[in-house]
């Protein structure tokens, strides 16, 4: 992979996927970022809104990558609620402009598209999500997603634009922005051990069970993706397995060093997002790419988010 471009590349995970990608010394890494990014080792940055076509055409035309890894979003579920329409503009118009651009190339690059399991929505099912559950979005982050998941299929049917739609489950680790649980959590748990907070998490729905994989697995496999995934088709990346918020909550007080914390209830109540088991399946990823999961979330990611905190406060 000579030419690579990573959209979103000063984001959480584009950063991690920067570093395991700069692994080989023969990729050349370009990035887009918003204006005023810090600078990423063996990244060249590129300042660009993707909401702009021209910004958008203007770096594609530049860089001519052979890889597109597609990662810049509005990222935040509840952001989409307060402020639907930027969430649409930045998810599904920056995704347009962005393809529309790619397939003007005179050789189309292999384009990851990094999807969520916010797609799937809540089910009744029991049973792990497979990339055929039906898409049942609730959320405008999650109707974005899905909007984009059905663009990557149309422009590789259309244009053979070869896109990939992974669709990725809960995915964390240190440096997660603290408006996500886990490193919400986290940061309060660092805080209260230094007199910076009250001992209380308020939680809103401790029953909820999610699927989740350290990010350092899911860029590995994003990797793997690139180089052995089948473009057109959907694509699960996830553990497999669930984790109770409650069982997080534990074990963050239990390798805390106050162990007077208590958890109570969120007064703001939940979302129609919240609560519930949402476990997904990657039967397929694995059959094609070998990945599997192997950073243990409690035993390994848990502590070192927390230890993350400890030490940026």
């Amino acid at each position: 992979m000579p030419r690579i471009l990573i959209t979103g590349v000063d984001g959480f995970v584009g950063k991690y996927l920067a570093d395991q990608l700069a692994k080989n010394k023969d990729n050349e890494i370009h990035g887009s970022v918003r204006s005023g990014s810090e600078k990423i080792d063996k990244v060249i940055l590129h300042a660009c809104d993707i909401r702009e076509v021209e910004h958008v055409n203007k770096l594609v035309n530049k860089v001519k990558p052979e890889v597109v890894f597609h990662l810049a979003a509005q990222g935040y579920v509840e952001s989409s609620w307060e402020d639907p329409s930027t969430t649409l503009h930045t998810n599904v118009i920056g995704t347009s402009n962005l393809f529309e651009a790619l397939r003007q190339l005179k050789t189309l690059p292999t384009t990851l598209l990094a999807g969520s399991a916010e797609m799937y929505g809540l089910t009744d099912s029991s049973e792990p999500l497979t990339e055929d559950t039906t898409l049942n979005p609730k959320s405008p982050y999650a109707v974005s997603k899905v909007a984009q998941d059905f663009m990557g299929l149309q422009y590789f049917q259309t244009y053979e634009l070869p896109v990939i739609r992974m669709r990725a489950f809960n995915h964390t680790g240190p440096g997660r922005p603290a408006a996500y649980a886990f490193s919400r959590f986290s940061k309060l748990v660092a805080q209260i051990e230094v007199g910076k907070a009250e001992p209380i998490i308020s939680v809103r729905a401790a029953d909820a069970i999610r699927d989740f994989t350290d990010v350092r697995d899911i860029v590995r496999g994003y990797q793997l993706a690139i180089e052995k995934c089948k473009p057109g088709q959907a694509y699960n990346i996830c553990s497999g397995q669930g984790v109770g918020f409650q069982e997080v909550l534990d074990k963050l007080i239990a390798i805390s060093k106050s162990k007077n914390i208590k958890i109570v209830k969120d007064p703001t109540g939940p979302r129609p997002t919240d609560g519930g088991k949402v476990v997904g399946d990657f039967t397929k990823f694995k059959k094609i790419t070998g990945w599997q999961p192997e950073i243990d979330i409690l035993g390994t990611t848990l502590p070192e988010m927390l230890e993350y905190w400890r030490e940026n406060l």
